[in-house]
């Protein structure tokens, strides 16, 4: 009998709470996250009769679900934090990169000044992104401030999706059973299931395309980390055996979409030149951005221009032929509602469900965003992705540490792969919001703690501690090592 997601839930809150007793807070951190989405069920679905329940979105999106696998691994993180890590706070600041996070979760409560009526759902819906989206981004910026912890949280991710590999093996032969026989029904089990190669695997994911990520993300590190000698193991594995295995995995999923970025992305993790670097952040936010704009420009005349157009024609054909239009299809779902969120841009319809008065719901999450929160939501989305980019791209221009210069840009590249497969997925993993919160950490200048010379007198000129070039997992590493040195006689 399979076990009950709510039952399953409460079990995990003194879980989760319990690791930040036992262990140090990034440790703490990483293993609830990443721990959380890999083992808990997504919601507690109810079966229904329809062979595609369009209606159920990621749990990225408040809906009608408050318990989640992102609810609940937030919750219990921020829970775990404040018991017994509370004294860190303290000396958190807020920057002008934090604020995009926060529009987000606020973004539901000003889209309720549109619709008055809405301002309970927009209440739930705020409390909602404030422990899926908040709370990981939150405490990645208190706990992963250091390129040493940022190299935990990679190491991390590689060892989710090593966990993964027995699972995907299994399905690919067997079909996707392993959530229906923990946790029952699983609306996206079946869809897309079949294969060249047996099935498609999709473990305790919310759908096949989002482990196929989670292992793209995971193969893109382990690459990354053993190329540059980054680190030479994980949980006993030779980084080198964890890269070949991740990857094999990733095209044994099947999910053409990660595979395709994977190996769009891993000349960027190879790279150790800083114009890479700047060359793929351009080009990945220029094309997202420009896909996004040549949608919303041709909306209304896209089918009708396949309909004429040769190339779109035989690529049209080609893709029914080898039984891949998922594609085309989610395409024209997008494309169908994309003048329904045109009706109202700004602040959108401040509700899930905008969609249902239209065909069945779009599949990018950047349009079920613009269509909950209009442009303000969909713009503190897009800067929660890219402003860690830019600020990576930035600090790295004067950045000597090769080893620091070689983990942001494996970051960025899982950073870019999100983004880039949220164009046609709803289905986010936010734990990854932890290693981009990291990537803002070390990216951003610290603030000055120095006090300003009286007028009139020149500052007194401090002399640099030597730059440490290996990395450390406390922020104290540096400064003990320079305290130590002897001092030279006055």
């Amino acid at each position: 009998m399979p076990l009950s997601p709510f039952v399953v839930f409460l079990v995990w809150i003194p879980i989760g709470i319990y690791l930040f007793r036992r262990l140090p807070a990034p440790q703490a951190l990483l293993a609830n996250c990443f721990g959380g989405w890999a083992i808990l069920p997504g919601a507690c679905y109810i079966a229904q009769g329809s062979s595609i329940p369009y209606w159920v979105e990621g749990d990225s999106l408040p809906t009608t679900f408050l318990l989640t696998k992102a609810t609940v691994t937030g919750f219990t993180a921020l829970a775990g934090f404040a018991l017994f890590h509370s004294p860190q706070f303290r000396h958190f600041r807020p920057r002008r990169i934090d604020l995009p996070v926060a529009i987000l979760c606020a973004a539901p409560l000003l889209s309720a000044i549109a619709h008055p009526g809405a301002f309970p759902q927009a209440c739930f819906a705020a409390f909602y992104l404030a422990l899926s989206w908040g709370a990981p981004w939150l405490l990645g910026r208190i706990c992963l401030t250091t390129p040493g912890l940022l190299l935990k949280a990679a190491k991390a991710a590689v060892l989710a999706g090593l966990c993964y590999v027995p699972i995907c093996l299994v399905e690919v032969v067997t079909g996707p059973q392993l959530y229906a026989f923990l946790y029952g029904y699983e609306p996206y089990r079946w869809i897309g299931a079949e294969r060249y190669l047996g099935f498609r695997p999709i473990g305790l994911m919310e759908d096949g395309n989002q482990l196929g990520i989670w292992m793209a993300a995971a193969a893109l590190l382990a690459v990354a980390l053993r190329a540059h000698q980054l680190a030479k193991r994980v949980a006993g594995i030779p980084m080198g055996v964890a890269a070949a295995v991740l990857a094999a995995t990733t095209v044994l999923c099947q999910s053409v979409g990660s595979i395709l970025l994977l190996f769009l992305l891993l000349p960027l993790t190879l790279s150790t030149r800083r114009s890479t670097l700047r060359l793929y952040a351009a080009l990945a936010i220029l094309g997202i951005v420009g896909f996004t704009l040549l949608l919303v420009a041709t909306h209304g005349s896209l089918r009708a221009a396949s309909q004429h157009n040769s190339i779109l024609q035989t690529l049209a054909a080609i893709l029914a032929k080898s039984g891949r239009g998922s594609l085309s299809w989610r395409l024209a779902r997008d494309t169908n509602h994309i003048g329904l969120a045109l009706h109202r841009p700004l602040l959108g319809y401040g509700s899930w469900a905008w969609w249902q008065n239209g065909d069945v719901r779009p599949w990018s999450l950047w349009l079920l965003l613009f269509g909950m929160y209009g442009a303000v939501g969909l713009l503190a989305f897009a800067a929660i992705l890219f402003l860690p980019i830019l600020a990576a791209v930035a600090s790295l221009k004067a950045e000597r540490n090769a080893a620091r210069r070689q983990l942001a840009m494996a970051i960025v590249a899982v950073t870019l792969m999100i983004a880039a497969d949220d164009l046609l997925n709803s289905a986010m993993i936010l734990p990854y919001l932890l290693l981009f919160a990291g990537l803002a950490s070390i990216s951003i200048p610290p603030p000055s703690t120095l006090p300003r010379p009286p007028a009139g007198k020149a500052p007194r000129v401090v002399r640099p501690v030597s730059r440490v070039t290996s990395f450390s997992a406390t922020p104290s590493a540096a400064t003990s090592a320079a305290t130590s040195a002897p001092r030279p006689r006055a």
